[in-house]
């Protein structure tokens, strides 16, 4: 599809309101859930606009669909509908935004040469919609292990291949652990968008917010998951994201107390004290998946709440694009749960939907 081009939000805001119309409702998602066969499921998909993608996942492969790739390629789709519909402020911050999902695919290159993953297997879990596009991640997965993904990313001259070969020595010398590398693009990514994402303007500050707590989440889950590791101050700093609520000083402080009770009674930004005593009361039955699954619905919550921020700028697409997001991951709960047996129940406890409405149907 061309680009439009438009200079302002009227005409995206436009397209992203009808696309927002065709969302699965709360209501659809309990039939999938009790859908008994996958005769059934796939019958209550094909009424939705997801029914191209199901279908030819049929056709490639009627005993085994494969549904996950589906929802996938129809996510991409959606997401590049509306990067392709503006120009631009509208354009550059659309582009901040999927930024995210670059990181996102080279994260999953790399945990796939780490896990012995086919080439097939890594780019079946890609979402090509930054300045990455599908051409370009295929021929990095296509390398041999992590040295040659690294090397094939510096000499094509993707900006985010310096950054990882500058880590590469270290990441031997620790067993390779795919944390160093990670922690790098985190790193990079967040200094690169927030060096972008300047001035009192209205649009920039709703994306501005929406990474800022996400940096916020990413040093939070840090912190449960280092709680009993016995680290140099350096190296507490140094897991630190720059850009959010805490300094490195005080995430060390935190990092030192060793007890998530402990680090959720001290966290300073108090607005988020509600979620991380949400997941401290699931924390003994669900570890540190309490945290990251809290961590998750509160940046959902946020994005989608966007929309009623600003009826008439970016906020409006932030909205759509958490409230997409946050319906793929319920689609995946769905599908997964069926494929492993999971009860009706116990599927619908594991969804999650804007508003606080978060109480499994019966």
């Amino acid at each position: 599809m061309a680009n439009v081009n438009l200079p302002d939000y009227g005409y995206v805001n436009t397209r992203v309101r009808g696309m927002r119309a065709h969302l699965l409702t709360k209501e659809f998602f309990m039939q999938l859930a009790d859908a008994s066969s996958f005769e059934d499921m796939h019958s209550l998909l094909e009424q939705t606009v997801y029914r191209r993608e199901i279908n030819e996942a049929v056709l490639l492969s009627p005993e085994r669909p494969d549904y996950d790739q589906a929802i996938n390629v129809n996510f991409v789709i959606s997401l590049r509908k509306i990067f392709d519909a503006t120009g631009g402020e509208p354009h550059r911050l659309v582009r901040l935004l999927l930024s995210d999902f670059d990181v996102q695919n080279i994260k999953a290159i790399l945990r796939g040469k780490r896990g012995d993953a086919t080439p097939n297997e890594i780019v079946a879990m890609l979402v090509p919609v930054g300045e990455l596009r599908l051409d370009h991640l295929e021929q990095i997965a296509q390398e041999r292990d992590t040295r040659a993904v690294v090397e094939r990313m510096v000499t094509s001259e993707i900006r985010y291949g310096p950054q990882l070969a500058a880590e590469l020595p270290k990441f031997f010398k620790k067993d390779q652990d795919l944390a160093i590398l990670e922690l790098a693009l985190d790193r990079y990514h967040f200094n690169s968008v927030m060096s972008q994402l300047t001035g009192k303007n209205r649009n920039v500050e709703m994306v501005r917010r929406m990474f800022r707590t996400e940096i916020d989440m990413r040093n939070l889950s840090t912190l449960v998951r280092i709680r009993k590791l016995h680290l140099e101050d350096e190296d507490l700093e140094g897991l630190c994201l720059p850009g959010g609520a805490l300094s490195p000083e005080v995430f060390t402080n935190l990092a030192r107390l060793g007890d998530v009770a402990s680090i959720v009674a001290q966290y300073p930004d108090t607005s988020y004290r509600p979620l991380l005593k949400r997941a401290l009361e699931e924390y003994q039955e669900l570890d540190v998946v309490a945290f990251d699954k809290e961590l998750e619905h509160a940046l959902i919550k946020l994005g989608a709440s966007m929309s009623n921020v600003d009826v008439l700028g970016i906020g409006v697409i932030i909205g759509y694009m958490w409230l997409k997001r946050n319906e793929v991951i319920n689609l995946r709960i769905v599908l997964k749960g069926k494929q492993i047996d999971r009860t009706a129940v116990d599927i619908k406890k594991d969804l999650f939907f804007i508003g606080g409405d978060r109480e499994a149907a019966a």
